[in-house]
């Protein structure tokens, strides 16, 4: 069966790049043919006669907020700064994802595939996605495809749609053969916003696939800066993440190794915003002593390599996501927004009960396959 996965965009994002070669790899050990979508990356100037405009407020926005303030040719200088930082992912991606490139959706001809999947990572999520009714299908809407969402997520646990959205998503979602979702919460949310019954919880991607493919992708890494130590991987930085780390490599008096990038940060020069490579970020959870990450597949890679992790508390990103997986394992206690400087640390210390884990995975993992099979054998 040819079948075309319908993700987020394929940028830098270690987990979302991750995910979709998973899934991909996943169907494919099943005999199907797999495409990943992937959409151009593209920040469009100004119109000419708003040009002068836009680029005025933003020099004087700059010069009243400083480094706090706009970069006024910030479309010259993503397209310039863009293909330096994602250099290594993207190498990552053409030889182990190989995506289809388009501009947009509407590009796709009926017939070029037998069935969609939709999935995973927050797929759902208007703020991310763009054209949010595409995630729903909408480009394949009377075509005779099969359709199947696998591990979508909202994001978060409220709703970001507004009204006219949640009407059309809502008809689209009733033509597809199978629903899942990632979170607890996306279950709930499907039946209340969408009146949709049929949606049912699975795994992220990532866990579809065994440990030992993860192991020998990090193992083309020469080196091993992080072996032992306290590896910490934070997307949104604060002073309670911050506090958190300092916690842990004192109670732990284990070194610190970081595997953050802040390919964002334009107060920085793109030598130090260039992503380094996927198999390093692997490598990293593989040798890690310890892990404290605000990151839902920094979680994942946690639980699969069996690694003691704490987890701080991500609102901006959703809490939803770390809330429902460490649930799923029975890791709640991992979660945390902050630390008690009178504790001491023993309970984040000591390993989870990894026999307990795995359990939970096989199951877990077995109702994902199963899932995946029935839905594209409809």
């Amino acid at each position: 069966m040819r079948i075309a996965i319908v993700t987020l965009p394929l940028h830098t994002n270690y987990g979302g790049i991750l995910q979709a070669y998973a899934l991909k790899t996943y169907l494919e050990s099943l005999g199907h043919q797999v495409t990943v979508l992937d959409r151009e990356v593209k920040m469009p100037l100004p119109p000419l006669w708003k040009a002068p405009f836009v680029y005025a407020k933003r020099a004087v926005q700059r010069i009243v907020k400083g480094q706090a303030g706009p970069v006024v040719f910030r479309e010259l200088r993503f397209r310039r700064d863009f293909p330096v930082i994602s250099a290594n992912t993207q190498k990552f991606v053409d030889d182990l994802i190989s995506p289809r490139l388009i501009k947009r959706y509407k590009d796709i001809k009926e017939g070029e595939y037998d069935a969609f999947v939709v999935g995973s990572d927050q797929v759902w999520r208007p703020r991310y996605f763009g054209r949010i009714e595409d995630a729903f299908l909408a480009f394949a809407k009377d075509w005779d495809v099969l359709r199947v969402a696998y591990a979508a997520s909202f994001g978060t646990d409220h709703l970001e749609y507004e009204y006219m959205q949640v009407q059309e998503c809502a008809s689209l979602l009733e033509t597809f053969d199978g629903v899942s979702v990632r979170e607890d919460a996306g279950v709930l949310m499907c039946r209340e916003w969408f009146d949709c019954e049929k949606a049912v919880q699975v795994l992220d991607p990532v866990m579809l696939l065994d440990r030992s493919v993860y192991e020998h992708i990090a193992s083309r890494v020469t080196g091993h800066p992080a072996k032992g130590k306290v590896v910490s991987y934070i997307l949104d930085p604060s002073k309670e993440k911050k506090n958190v780390l300092d916690f842990m490599l004192r109670v732990s008096g284990l070194q610190h190794y970081d595997l953050s990038t802040r390919p964002e940060d334009l107060t920085r020069p793109v030598s130090e915003r260039v992503v380094p490579p996927l198999e390093e970020w692997l490598a990293g959870f593989a040798d890690a002593g310890y892990v404290v990450t605000d990151s839902f597949h920094g979680c994942v890679l946690s639980i699969m390599f069996h690694k003691p992790f704490v987890a701080v508390g991500n609102s901006r990103r959703g809490m939803s996501r770390l809330q429902s997986l460490l649930s799923q394992f029975d890791l709640d206690m991992r979660l945390v927004h902050g630390i008690d400087p009178e504790d001491d640390g023993e309970f984040f210390l000591s390993p989870p009960d990894w026999d307990a884990v795995d359990a939970i995975l096989e199951t877990e993992r077995d109702k994902s396959r199963r899932f995946l099979m029935d839905s594209l054998h409809k």
